[in-house]
């Protein structure tokens, strides 16, 4: 009895924590083993990677999946829409899109929720994006970060007006219920750790094959991928110019990451179901890119 007691107790303790969100609360975590092993496997690679660069994609993306984790926890699941969308942005930008715009589940968010979580996810891809530069380069100038700064300072200022401008309706907020799927409840995934690495590792080489052995400019294969996802070709041209930098132009696919970012959102945008007042994110999407492309060239 007294055990049935207990774990009714237990039981009873979990539930708001479940009903937030959370599988487990944070503090279960740090008492049990994998989490600590989780971190010593993440310090043991950057150690690694000193001293072999092309392996430095593995910590990054290790680095992203702990921040997700922590995000996690430190905001509940059901916290405001925009917040989920600006956690998922560090994980995958593009799922944020194609969830917001076109499951059925977020039909019935407002046109400002949807706006916000678009932006804020804009804002999460960015900000990796700086990290990832950070992360790769050695001593690479303030210019270099120019591109990705300046539109981050763009949509942010898009936030701003979308959150307080009476254009876009707001709708019933407390009728919110669905989530995103993307969150994870545990510290590192070590096998998305790898899939992506591997993911960005072949896209080095697949550039590298296309522009030697094919004859196609450097340029044109960067665009591509980038309109599919813009994190990974970064990081994949990041982890090329670290190992050639005399080679190409970094400041000049930085631009045309930007761009095949901008494309393929704004697509997304126009295609997708539930957002009708897409104009304005498009021109925002646009707008911020150009201003970004002129400010890096001007000052560059």
């Amino acid at each position: 009895m007294k055990g049935n007691e207990q774990a009714d107790d237990d039981q009873s303790n979990l539930t708001p924590l479940i009903e937030a969100g959370h599988q487990t609360p944070l503090g279960y975590h740090f008492r049990h083993f994998h989490i600590w092993f989780d971190m010593g496997m993440l310090a043991l690679m950057f150690v690694v990677a000193s001293y072999f660069p092309l392996l430095k994609i593995v910590p990054l993306v290790a680095s992203l999946e702990l921040f997700s984790f922590f995000s996690f926890h430190l905001l509940a699941k059901n916290s405001r829409f925009q917040l989920q969308g600006f956690l998922g942005g560090f994980i995958s930008s593009t799922a944020v899109f194609l969830q917001t715009l076109n499951d059925k589940k977020f039909a019935q968010e407002s046109e400002r929720n949807l706006l916000l979580t678009l932006l804020f996810a804009l804002c999460a891809m960015l900000l990796e994006c700086l990290f990832i530069v950070f992360f790769l380069a050695d001593n690479l100038g303030f210019v270099y970060y120019l591109p990705f700064l300046s539109q981050l300072l763009c949509v942010a200022a898009a936030i701003l007006y979308v959150s307080f401008s009476s254009r876009f309706s707001s709708g019933d907020t407390a009728a919110h219920t669905a989530d995103f799927d993307m969150l994870n409840d545990h510290p590192i995934i070590w096998k998305n750790v790898a899939k992506l690495s591997l993911i960005i590792l072949a896209i080095v080489y697949s550039m590298h094959f296309i522009s030697s052995e094919l004859g196609f400019p450097r340029s044109i294969s960067t665009l591509l991928i980038a309109l599919f996802e813009a994190h990974a070709i970064l990081a994949s041209v990041m982890t090329q110019w670290s190992m050639q930098s005399q080679e190409f132009e970094l400041m000049s696919l930085f631009i045309v990451i930007l761009l095949g970012n901008t494309l393929s959102k704004s697509y997304l945008a126009i295609s997708g179901a539930n957002l009708r007042k897409y104009g304005f994110f498009v021109g925002v999407m646009v707008g911020s890119f150009v201003l970004s492309a002129a400010l890096s060239y001007f000052v560059y």
